[in-house]
């Protein structure tokens, strides 16, 4: 349920757990439901109150401001948590429940301690919020959010503005407090997505594309981002006449590092490729460590199975250059396309379409899987295309003119 601020979602969710707290559960002596918040403190200020006057008191049979809790005379318990330490919701099987505020929800929060709580008694789950650019889980909310909107089965996606609700002196004030993509997205319940995204030039429609083909005749390039959680790395070779990047896959391994990567990367291609490796990296890869023994760039440069090329830089672009050559090799102002990217690199894709950027237009990375793999993609389109300005010289003054930005 993604809607608009204001707009009943939460009051919503409060009345559906609180009617379930008199239903029986199949096989459940003890039905349990849970509120949950981003944080345990943020949880207990916007739900508990409203949700205990929610609750008929002939009802209760027992409640606890202290643990958050309320026992029922049906045998069933309200419970409020936050999920700032999901273990909280660990250790017992839900019948059903509510998170809040989703766009702030810990990624891999629900995959890893919601979902295995609510699988015994086939439990539901309520996922609400509003569409927020800048969020630690804004990205895992849209993505769940767009699945109920495909039709996939187990999902439903509702949303609705805020105007369908406030009254109108209320939408006139935030119309005047906000300006026209956040009043969308914060009123509108709209996911925005140019403004807020590092990736602007990227859509699916025209960059993906199954026609891309591995040739082991020409120089594979591995664009790599060093990390123990995950190590990223993105396989690709330049066109024919070197003006375009052909992705044509993905290495994305959690709790590795170099060494194994290297061998997971040689098990995969080694054997096929005959001409040649080209390793790009990041300036800091000569001394950020994901092994104990030697930097990255050693151990790359160092392994005779590759013979490698290594590029990395002694020092790296500015971080708003390098997502400007990221856009305009995605699509540039002429309408040319030249990186095209294979559908199975799944892990690449979903961070060039939700990678968000902060007020500032820098890379909001607070999701630990985010952007490490478009960090790799960067690294070689920094190097071998570059934004240049195009200069020319006044005949009669000698003055130097900028007439335009190119790239490559």
């Amino acid at each position: 349920m993604c809607a608009g601020r204001g707009s009943g979602k939460t009051e919503f969710a409060k009345r559906k757990l609180v009617k379930s707290l008199s239903k029986r559960v199949k096989g459940c002596p003890r039905p349990m439901f849970f509120y949950a918040g981003p944080t345990y403190n943020q949880a207990k200020r916007v739900s508990w109150w409203s949700l205990k006057a929610l609750v008929p008191p002939d009802i209760i049979a027992k409640s606890s401001d202290g643990e958050l809790k309320i026992e029922t005379i049906f045998g069933s318990e309200l419970h409020v948590v936050g999920l700032d330490k999901p273990q909280r919701i660990e250790g017992n099987q839900w019948c059903g429940g509510v998170i809040d505020e989703s766009s702030d929800i810990k990624p891999g929060a629900f995959a890893r301690s919601v979902r295995p709580a609510l699988m015994h008694y086939e439990g539901w789950c309520w996922r609400i919020g509003v569409p927020k650019r800048f969020g630690v889980g804004a990205r895992e909310y849209r993505e769940v959010f767009e699945k109920g909107l495909r039709g996939e089965a187990g999902y439903e996606s509702y949303t609705w503005p805020s105007w369908d609700i406030l009254p109108k002196d209320e939408i006139d004030a935030m119309r005047m407090e906000l300006d026209e993509i956040d009043f969308e997205e914060q009123a509108g319940g709209a996911w925005q997505t140019a403004s807020g995204l590092a990736f602007y030039g990227f859509k699916h429609d025209r960059n993906v594309t199954d026609k891309i083909e591995y040739n082991p005749t020409r120089p594979l390039v591995v664009a790599c981002d060093f990390n123990v959680a995950p190590m990223a790395w993105v396989l690709c070779q330049f066109n024919e006449d070197k003006t375009g990047l052909d992705v044509f896959d993905e290495v994305w391994l959690n709790n590795t590092n170099t060494k194994r990567t290297l061998d997971h990367l040689w098990h995969r291609y080694g054997s096929l490729q005959q001409a040649g490796w080209v390793f790009y990296g990041d300036a800091s890869s000569n001394a950020r460590k994901t092994s104990a023994s030697s930097t990255d760039y050693v151990q790359i440069k160092n392994d005779e199975r590759f013979r490698p090329r290594v590029r990395f830089p002694r020092a790296n672009p500015a971080i708003r250059d390098r997502l400007a050559a990221c856009n305009a090799l995605l699509h540039n102002a002429a309408g040319e396309v030249r990186c095209h990217i294979h559908p199975r690199c799944v892990h690449l894709i979903a961070d060039l379409e939700y990678r968000p950027v902060d007020p500032m237009g820098l890379p909001d990375d607070s999701d630990p899987n985010s952007g490490h793999i478009t960090d790799a993609l960067g690294y070689v389109i920094a190097r071998e295309f570059p934004l240049r300005l195009r200069m020319y010289e006044d005949a009669e003054s000698g003055a130097t003119n900028t007439i335009g930005i190119t790239n490559g």
